[in-house]
């Protein structure tokens, strides 16, 4: 039996190899049907657009001279290519990691963390016997600077 929504067949018929129909794999629609996905992608998509603005500022401010570096070069799109790529790797695995990080967890209904039992301290401070150093070879010269002064 067919799904008319998705043209998957359901689970508990199994794929007849007889068959000769093509089984649709979901298309560009299936990001609507996957929030995860959906998720992972609008993220990533925010951080490529922050690591554009980004690289455009660092671009356009001449930021530790770089653009003028760049372009003094006899192949300048190698390094821009290489900013582009590093800026775009870094902000968007920000922005997807940020967003899987934020998402509520279910466990967060049972308590954690201990008892919260009060734990008073029962050590008692001991007496100890201090012996005074002989002065080193350092201190004796910093005594006899005092003394004459």
């Amino acid at each position: 039996m067919r799904d008319d929504r998705t043209g998957s067949r359901e689970r508990s018929e199994g794929i007849d190899p007889s068959t000769t129909e093509p089984m649709l794999a979901g298309g560009p629609g299936a990001f609507h049907r996957q929030p995860l996905i959906r998720l992972l992608l609008v993220n990533w998509l925010i951080g490529a657009g922050v690591a554009l603005v980004l690289v455009t500022v660092v671009l356009v401010t001449d930021t530790a001279r770089l653009r003028s570096l760049m372009f003094a070069s006899s192949d300048p799109w190698v390094p821009m290519l290489l900013l582009f790529f590093g800026f775009f790797v870094t902000m968007c695995s920000v922005a997807m990691g940020t967003a899987i990080m934020m998402l509520p967890s279910d466990d967060d209904d049972e308590p954690r963390g201990g008892t919260r039992a009060v734990v008073t301290p029962t050590a008692e401070p001991v007496p100890l016997r201090v012996v005074a150093r002989p002065l080193g070879r350092h201190r004796r010269a910093n005594s006899r600077r005092l003394e004459e002064m």
